[in-house]
């Protein structure tokens, strides 16, 4: 079935995104004659005004003080004692699969926040999804407690710094520097602890296929230096990864890739992209990318089509840890520029403001949940939370 279609860790496509996040009836305003551009206006605005209730409870491990969209989000968050209605949901929804189909139909049936607490409920039922956000949280903490008191020896976790670092970045992290597209601020931090990071240089719009081929590359030639990687992507550079280690590459020639963090991977694309490249929105982005001198080839690989395509030939070898850090936004934790991207993907379900979060998972992956940040994780502890992800993939390598 078709789809109906700061201070952060990365950045996005900023051309894009600026476009994406333009009102819609701000675009219906520059362009009368496009009747889809003012119906998609109009649908906006309708969808705009949902319910707003106040919660204050804990999620995923973390205290919250947000609003919600719905009574039944709000009971099912803040009643988890309420053991008959609670289990009842459960039994309901337990056989569900975690995709974008079923999350759009409870999204339809009660609201997309009750979708996404039954997402966060079941990703972390899993025995080994828990114990690792559990391992995450106190991780956080102690580096956070070290950093305030200025005791640094011991931040980094010995574990890993018996790895190489590669940071594999978003898109136009050359252009906007302070996006954090180009994890300079976790680089920074890493390396004055002793641990050994470097950038792989992709194209900053180039096409997932291109830079796909430049991580591969990368990380062939290294085959002969016995080095031990973890692998950081974010959001356009997480479907490249994936398409370097599960199809470019031989199983032999990622042996040294032992874990994998993905923040945000567009795995299965984004339905903005599929509004963005069809007609006539499309040639408004297209003068966009021409006015700001950036290329408009990457865009159609990031549709949910060609994603979808692409991941039925994607095998990533069963032998590199896949963590998936994934941001988990309740609509009332939604505001400024992202604001506009999330009504839109509202119809489609939870989602962080630029993808649906049933999207950003791959199979045998580890999720670690991150509430209240939307996709861009503007968030002032950021470089101690990438730190404590990274210590956590290290320290579960050594055990195993």
């Amino acid at each position: 079935m078709d789809r109906p279609r700061g201070k952060t860790w990365y950045g996005a496509a900023s051309v894009v995104m600026r476009f994406l996040a333009m009102a819609p009836w701000r675009l219906a305003r520059a362009s009368l004659v496009f009747n889809g551009i003012l119906v998609t206006g109009m649908w906006l605005v309708s969808c705009a005004s949902y319910p707003r209730i106040p919660v204050n409870r804990e999620l995923a491990g973390k205290p919250v003080s947000t609003t919600v969209d719905s009574v039944a989000a709000k009971d099912y968050l803040q009643n988890p004692q309420s053991s008959n209605q609670r289990a009842g949901i459960d039994r309901r929804y337990r056989s569900y699969r975690l995709d974008w189909e079923s999350l759009r139909m409870i999204s339809h049936q009660v609201s997309p926040d009750f979708a996404a607490l039954l997402l966060v409920k079941q990703l972390l039922s899993d025995r080994k999804n828990a114990a690792f956000q559990a391992e995450y949280l106190a991780e956080s903490k102690r580096i956070k407690s070290d950093l305030a008191h200025n005791q640094w020896a011991d931040i980094a976790r010995p574990a890993l710094k018996q790895y190489d670092v590669l940071f594999v970045p978003g898109f136009h992290y050359v252009t906007d520097p302070t996006s954090g597209a180009d994890f300079a601020n976790q680089r920074r931090f890493f390396a004055e602890l002793g641990i050994r990071v470097e950038l792989i240089r992709t194209e900053e719009d180039g096409t997932v296929e291109a830079n796909a081929a430049i991580v591969a590359a990368n990380l062939r030639s290294r085959r002969q230096a016995h080095d031990k990687i973890i692998l950081v992507s974010s959001s356009k550079g997480g479907p490249e990864v994936a398409l370097a280690l599960g199809k470019l590459l031989s199983p032999d020639e990622t042996i040294q890739v032992k874990a994998w963090i993905s923040v945000g991977g567009l795995f299965r694309g984004t339905p903005l992209a599929d509004f963005a490249t069809r007609w006539p929105e499309s040639w408004i982005v297209r003068l966009m990318f021409l006015y700001s001198r950036t290329g408009f080839q990457s865009l159609p690989g990031l549709t949910t089509k060609v994603n979808e395509r692409r991941l039925e030939e994607i095998k990533i070898p069963a032998r590199i840890m896949l963590i998936e850090y994934i941001a988990v936004p309740l609509s009332g934790d939604i505001y400024g520029s992202v604001k506009s991207r999330y009504l839109r993907l509202r119809k489609d379900g939870p989602n962080d403001g630029l993808t649906l979060l049933a999207d950003e998972l791959l199979p045998n992956g580890i999720s670690v949940i991150e509430p209240g940040v939307d996709h861009f994780y503007d968030d002032p502890d950021i470089e101690a939370k990438s730190l404590a992800l990274a210590n956590v993939a290290a320290q579960a390598l050594a055990k195993h």
